[in-house]
Formats: structure tokens, sequence, C-alpha cells
């Protein structure tokens, strides 16, 4: 009689693991790997999984380590943690943009606003005056160079502030003494603005004028504005202003 056949029994599965065995399976290899470091109290896994700091094996105390390995969880470099605070600002800013004020003022011209703040502060570190209206203007100018040493006044300056003197006396008129800049260069801007600065101080001591009409006479330095017309090495601007006391 024919032996009956043995039906197929499917694929062998034999290679397959469950999921409790490869879990076991990881765990084992963690604790042996865990092992075989030099710290193995977990104080500091706060530095990151898997970092472990070497340890001292000495301190100069006999007993007190075995084997290399400490009894105590010592860090010999320990960062510490970062946490979210708070900051400590008093006053928490609302604005936006690039002003330290947290106010919502808008400002239509950026330019004029700091402009005038610029203004603001230095009215509080220096007196300050409105500029006089002037009401007609006349200007001397002198070709010839001017007196040397600088600062000084020669004959022709004398006369012609001598003359310039009566008008001085009405209140009604100042005198502004211009230098003009041989170049537009720095250098000749400041020798020119130190020159102005001399003259005026002179022009004052040879007119002997009180403390109370000095600022009648005032001074100033540019460069020369223009390319053909000649420049003249100064100028003497008389000027009539708008009385303070008009209208009142």
């Amino acid at each position: 009689m024919a032996r009956k056949k043995k039906p197929a029994s499917g694929p062998n599965n034999g290679y397959l693991v469950s999921f409790g065995d490869t879990m076991t399976a990881l765990l084992a290899f963690f604790i042996v790997l865990n092992s075989l470091a030099s710290e193995q109290t977990g104080a500091n896994l706060h530095s990151g999984t898997g970092s472990f700091v070497e340890v001292s094996d000495s301190h100069g105390v006999a007993g007190i380590f075995r084997m290399g390995l400490s009894r105590y969880s010592l860090e010999m470099e320990a960062s510490s943690p970062i946490y979210p605070v708070g900051g400590n600002d008093e006053e928490t800013q609302s604005g936006v943009g690039p002003d330290e004020e947290s106010d919502t003022i808008w400002i239509r011209d950026r330019v004029m606003n700091e402009y005038e703040q610029f203004l603001t502060q230095m009215e509080r570190f220096h007196k300050t005056r409105p500029e006089s209206t002037v009401v007609g203007e006349v200007t001397f100018d002198r070709l010839a160079p001017l007196p040397d040493p600088a600062g000084t006044l020669d004959a022709s300056l004398k006369r012609q502030f001598a003359q310039l003197l009566p008008t001085l006396a009405h209140g009604e008129y100042e005198i502004r003494i211009v230098v003009w800049a041989t170049t537009p260069g720095e250098s000749a801007w400041n020798r020119a603005v130190l020159q102005a600065a001399e003259l005026r101080k002179s022009t004052i001591r040879y007119l002997n004028l009180p403390v109370d009409q000095q600022h009648l006479v005032s001074c100033t330095a540019r460069p020369w504005f223009s390319s053909t017309i000649k420049r003249p090495s100064m100028s003497i601007q008389v000027r009539k202003i708008e009385a303070i006391n008009s209208g009142s």
C-alpha cells in the first residue's frame, strides 16, 4: 500500500524573532556597554545620553578609591544646564522699529525728527539765541591777503572798522567777518575758522566794545562758491537787523 504524502507545512519561520526577544537583546547589549564605562552612577545624564565623564583615580586620600573607580559621582568639567527663563528687564518695550522709546507716535519725517532731537540736546549744553531777521545787507570784500601774523588788523582794516563803529552804536546793525577758505579741503577750512575767530577778537579789542555789544560782531568761515569770480581773502558784511523790541 502506498504511503500517504505529508502535506506541505509552508515556509520555515525559524529565523523570525519576536518583539519581546528583540527588546531583551537590546537591553542586554546596553547593559554590557554601560558596564564598560568608568562611571556607572548616571549623575551626568543631564549632559547628554551616552556622555560619561572620566573620573580621577586618585585625590591623595588613601582608601577612598578602589580599582580606578570612584565610589562618589565626581564630574571633572560639568556643563551647566540651560533653562529658558524670562528677561530681567524692568520695563517691557512695546515699540517697534529703530526707536528706543516704546511710544507709538507716528513719525512722518525721520531725518527732520532726528535733527530736532539733536537741536534739543544742544540747547541743554549750550546757550543759544534766535538769529536776528536781516532787513538789509552790504558787503565789503578784501582782495589783498590777510594781515600777517594772522588775526591782526592792519591799517586798512582798522580804518574800515573805525568807520563802522558809529553804525554799531545804533543797535540795529551787526558786523559779520567772513574768511574765505583757500581750498574746499578740511585743513584749509579749519585754518580759515581760526583766522576768523582771531580777527573777531582783534576787532572787538580795537573797537573797545562793551560786553553787551560784543555779540554784534560775529565771524564765520566758508569755501568760495565760484570758479570764475576771483576769491577775496575776507569779507565784512554789515547787516541791518530787525529791532528786538519792535512790535511790542
